[in-house]
């Protein structure tokens, strides 16, 4: 892979320095929990996969082990780096106007440092961020007193969606769902900015109730958090809480609840005129969903509700694949998003801007080798005011 700009191949650097700088501090972090009398360091570096728990946790597609990152044990100490690269081409057509460009969508870093068996360290980076502001994606410390209790402290993921957890390397769209990225604060929602999902705070999480066949029944989260995006001291004195309730009644089923209530500050004047920049707005959320995985067929669904102040909004859809053949997917989606589900549809019409959008997808992805792939996808994006856009988008990803 070559690197597009310069500052990408310095943040690279600056991402393997720090990685190689915390090797010694990682070893003796970690004696404490060491015989007093041992002074020999040892260094093995190794392709397993059975202790990060991020990485264990997410669902291999058809029986495929998930990517084996690299480990390199430093005495009792365990660093794991991994990752992944997202590269596309896009074509999109609106009203009479089309525009295709090829881009680097995500170039992301991951480290996990294990310093004992119950406390370690995640970091992870996104150098092809367009934003100096945003290549920091997540970096927090998490101390596991068992599995069905973990204390989580730093940034990452609000427990907020099925789909805004997940890795984008395993979700079947090329973009994340539009009603999610408005709903979650990922992209779209001009009141809370575009922070891809995730926040500065505090998470108790664990799994518990387990079953013969390894699984566990009930996953949780619940999370206090500053509510302003990631990178961002607290623009006001209210803060976030988030929490999610999964349930699997077998391995391959789940059933997931989510809320997350707060007061934001407005980032901009709200569309409808009832929201200024600047001002403490309430903003909650609320969402059920399910995904089923039995092959060749997996379906993950979900709805979302919440307001911005006294507008209500609300989002769903439902995201199909069917495995044609060895490695070979098909995809089907149906994305719905309403920006102010208080409007009539007279006062719809007259809006000045679109308020309510549908989106439809096909597409297609083949697996080339374990986590890489090459997904091409069509989507029609039918909005209730101004021209329809039509999208054709073609990604490769690797990963490591």
């Amino acid at each position: 892979m070559q690197w597009t700009n310069n500052k990408s191949m310095d943040l690279f650097k600056k991402f393997i320095v720090a990685v190689l700088a915390v090797m010694p501090v990682l070893s003796l972090a970690a004696e404490g929990e060491t015989s007093p009398n041992e002074k020999k360091l040892t260094v093995n570096v190794s392709t397993l996969n059975t202790s990060d728990s991020a990485v264990m946790a997410t669902k291999p597609q058809d029986g495929e082990k998930p990517v084996q990152p690299l480990n390199i044990h430093i005495g009792p100490s365990k660093l794991t780096l991994f990752g992944y690269a997202q590269t596309q081409f896009d074509m999109t057509k609106t009203g009479a106007e089309t525009k295709n460009s090829f881009s680097m969508t995500r170039v992301i870093l991951m480290a996990n440092a294990e310093l004992t068996r119950k406390l370690s360290f995640f970091l992870m980076v996104d150098v092809a961020s367009a934003q100096a502001s945003k290549h920091l994606h997540e970096y927090y410390a998490q101390y596991a007193f068992m599995p069905e209790l973990k204390v989580r402290v730093g940034q990452f993921k609000t427990p907020y969606t099925l789909e805004n957890i997940i890795s984008p390397t395993l979700l079947g769209t090329v973009n994340l769902n539009e009603g999610t990225r408005y709903m979650a604060g990922i992209a779209g929602d001009p009141l809370y900015g575009n922070y891809v999902g995730r926040d500065l705070g505090a998470m108790v999480t664990g799994d518990a109730i387990k079953a013969r066949d390894g699984h566990y029944y009930i996953n949780y989260s619940v999370g206090v958090f500053n509510g302003a995006g990631m990178n961002l001291r607290d623009n006001n004195n209210h803060k976030d809480v988030a929490a999610m309730l999964n349930i699997l009644p077998t391995k391959d089923i789940t059933l997931s609840g989510s809320f997350i209530i707060g007061k934001g500050n407005a980032l901009a004047d709200d569309m409808f005129g009832t929201i200024a920049q600047g001002t403490d707005y309430t903003r909650n959320r609320w969402s059920v969903g399910a995904e089923v995985n039995y092959k060749p067929v997996k379906l993950r669904t979900e709805y979302m509700n919440g307001k911005n102040g006294d507008i209500g909004n609300r989002a769903f859809y439902a995201e199909l694949w069917c495995r044609l053949f060895r490695n070979f997917d098909v995809v089907l989606d149906y994305d719905y998003l309403d920006k102010n589900t208080g409007l009539s549809k007279y006062a719809r019409e007259l809006f000045p801007a679109w308020t309510r959008t549908n989106n439809y997808l096909v597409g297609l992805q083949y697996w080339v080798y374990k986590a890489c792939r090459i997904s091409t996808q069509y989507i029609f994006s039918d909005r209730n005011v101004g021209p329809d856009t039509k999208s054709w988008l073609t990604q490769f990803q690797i990963a490591f």
